[in-house]
């Protein structure tokens, strides 16, 4: 053990006392002996070792050092004056002698006890400052700004960080006001703040966490989260404040905001933003009594343009559309996009509507304009639907809707241009609304049914096939034309479903007749535009063909002339691949457009169909008999067969035969029928065949 460690003190271990006690003692002891021994006298030595154990065991060294010293005075007293031996002495004499023995201990067991508590607090003063040391060299490492900061707002204490964050060197800041980094007129922390924060800690709730806004030795806004804590010291309580920068924290945030609410690709306003900031418009027109006006926009021809130079084209187009209808529309407006190419325009603190048709007049001159896309120069045009609040509704969702049929009726109306919302507007979309919602009811339930037309070659009047024909039976209501149904269907993109069904029932009727010895018969059926342009049409038509097991040579598509010629490459396509499943394609309602010929020999159809609207008046119109004609020819020239439809008397009958036209249906001969009508008209018209 380390010397210094065992003259500390022996009040600190019972057998370092009892070791120093016999170390002191062992001399007195002695000195005794040898004044007995060899001086014949009988020094009272032996009183005085208690004394000295005492001061050993509860005092230390010292005191029993001064004990020791004490002790050989006394000591050396009575060795000098033979006369004060305890033989001789008297009992007063020797009662002093204990006495005096016994102060002089407790005087030496005081001072030892005093310099004890001065080495305490000595000690506890050291280890104060070492806390106090520890405590600032842990605030000097924290990457945090540290403050304390006084009841009276004036900076007590600052640590090495606030150099970094605010710039300023700690001892700039100690004596200083804390309101030297909080900017003026911002709520974040106010006086009355950190009064109130001294009083709560009064009552025990003594942390905060808030985000403030800081301002650094140079007048920059910082975004800061402040750690507020209560300590209590000798002079005060004190407000510690830690202070952290999340700067690049918040601008994440802001950006993951953004996100969430703009559009990524024009960074317009998105659909919940558009709905947030409409909002607010219409409850600052309805403190103001004045009119907002919803602009609904939708792109005519933009599919074709994505369509045919690609996704990127597209893009870039989009965003300049978004770029102008910013740029045309005041500070105050809002413009989003919905998604697609669909987007709003609300035009707050309109007056009149005058206001708003010249507003959507400049928009339709604006977006008109043709785009320069690299090398390309594109142009599309808008069409847009107005609804104004509050006549035409008194909430966003509803003033989109109006203006979104509004822009439907635009559509209608030749494109380009705009229309407001009306109540007629409003009818015919409430009709088509509840139509797709019977539409949908109806494939639920199972309620449409397949009706078949016979197809006759016109010189031996023998049925070579039927046209399927999709029919709408309603218990509960009036039927309805296929015409306004599909057209419905197709708006909802409810055709697919139902264009879906009706080749699986056909395939599957045909297989019924093969079945009941029908002979071999090729049926028609009919697809929709909205049909043939949908991106996996060739694998729908290819899955159920495999499904339904019959021949696909006995399939017919009817494309209509339309159809093929708005996209002819890209019909051209499709057509190709629907012939690789073996199916057979008939180009319909031919006549009726404005076919390219040039383009009409590159397309790989079967059969041209002559429009009924020429064969039914082909009896007394030149014109409708010179167009059939002109059918007629141009289909045998492409080495494709000709039916006509429509045919209603005998005398179209012979002028189509004297034409040589392929095959006809009609009334003539037939009305549409179920599938067991078809069967049994077949058998009773072969039989009458067979008999003339």
């Amino acid at each position: 053990m380390h010397s210094s460690n065992w003259f500390r003190g022996t009040g600190d271990s019972p057998l370092r006392s009892f070791a120093m006690a016999v170390l002191i003692v062992l001399p007195f002891a002695f000195a005794q002996y040898a004044a007995r021994t060899y001086l014949g006298f009988r020094a009272p030595l032996g009183l005085l070792i208690p004394p000295v154990m005492i001061c050993v065991v509860f005092g230390g060294w010292r005191p029993a050092v001064l004990a020791t010293v004490t002790s050989l005075g006394i000591g050396a007293f009575f060795l000098m004056e033979p006369r004060y031996s305890f033989a001789v002495a008297s009992t007063e004499d020797r009662a002093v002698l204990v006495v005096f023995s016994f102060i002089c201990s407790f005087m030496s067991l005081m001072g030892g006890m005093l310099e004890r508590a001065e080495r305490k607090a000595g000690c506890l003063m050291r280890s104060l400052q070492e806390s106090e040391q520890t405590m600032r060299a842990l605030l000097q490492a924290t990457t945090q700004a540290a403050l304390g900061v006084g009841q009276d707002g004036l900076i007590r204490f600052a640590n090495e960080a606030v150099r970094r964050l605010f710039g300023y060197a700690p001892e700039e800041l100690i004596g200083r006001p804390v309101w030297v980094l909080v900017p003026e007129g911002l709520p974040e922390l106010q006086p009355q703040d950190l009064e109130a924060f001294f009083a709560a800690s009064r009552t025990g709730y003594t942390s905060q966490v808030r985000e403030v806004k800081a301002r650094d030795k140079h007048g920059r806004l910082i975004a800061a989260e402040a750690s507020l804590g209560m300590a209590d010291t000798p002079s005060g309580p004190l407000a510690v404040t830690f202070v952290a920068d999340i700067t690049r924290r918040k601008e994440a945030e802001e950006r993951i905001i953004h996100a969430a609410r703009h559009d990524p690709l024009t960074g317009l306003p998105n659909r919940a933003l558009i709905y947030e900031l409409g909002a607010h418009a219409l409850v600052a027109a309805s403190r103001a009594d004045r009119k907002v006006a919803m602009l609904f926009f939708d792109l005519d021809r933009f599919k074709p343009i994505n369509d045919t130079y690609g996704h990127e084209t597209g893009d870039r187009m989009l965003q300049e559309v978004a770029r102008r209808l910013k740029a045309a529309v005041r500070a105050s407006d809002v413009v989003g996009r919905l998604g697609g190419d669909e987007f709003i325009a609300i035009l707050t603190d309109m007056q009149t509507e005058a206001d708003v048709t010249h507003t959507a007049a400049h928009l339709l001159q604006s977006l008109g304009q043709p785009c320069r896309i690299g090398e390309l120069e594109l142009a599309t045009s808008p069409s847009i639907g107005i609804s104004l609040y509050p006549a035409d509704g008194r909430d966003i969702d509803t003033l989109i809707r109006h203006a979104d049929a509004a822009m439907y009726h635009a559509k209608g109306a030749g494109r380009n241009n705009f229309q407001f919302f009306t109540a007629e507007i409003n009818d015919h979309a409430e009709h088509a609304f509840m139509l797709e919602q019977r539409l949908r009811e109806a494939l639920r339930r199972g309620e449409f049914e397949l009706a078949y037309q016979p197809v006759l070659d016109t010189r031996s009047m023998r049925v070579v096939g039927a046209e399927a024909l999709v029919r709408w039976k309603q218990e509960d209501a009036p039927s309805l034309p296929p015409a306004e149904f599909i057209a419905a269907a197709e708006t909802s993109g409810l055709i697919h479903q139902i264009g879906d069904w009706v080749l699986a029932e056909a395939c599957r009727q045909h297989d019924a007749w093969r079945r009941q010895g029908l002979p071999p018969l090729r049926i028609a059926v009919n697809v929709s535009p909205v049909q043939f342009r949908a991106k996996h049409f060739r694998r729908r038509v290819a899955e159920m063909l495999a499904g339904a097991g019959i021949d696909p040579a006995c399939v017919e598509l009817e494309v209509t002339e339309a159809t093929v010629m708005k996209q002819v490459e890209q019909a051209a396509r499709t057509l190709a691949g629907l012939k690789e499943l073996g199916v057979r394609i008939t180009l319909d309602d031919f006549g009726t457009g404005y076919s390219c010929l040039g383009y009409l020999s590159q397309i790989p159809i079967d059969k041209l169909k002559v429009d009924q609207s020429f064969v039914r008046r082909i009896s007394d119109d030149p014109h409708s008999l010179a167009i059939a004609d002109a059918v007629i020819t141009l289909g045998k020239r492409l080495g494709t067969e000709v039916v006509a439809e429509g045919i209603e008397s005998e005398q179209a009958l012979d002028l189509l035969r004297q034409r040589e036209c392929d095959h006809g249906q009609g009334y003539l001969f037939s009305r549409p029928l179920t599938g067991a009508q078809f069967a049994t008209w077949c058998r009773d018209h072969d039989a009458r065949r067979v008999l003339h």
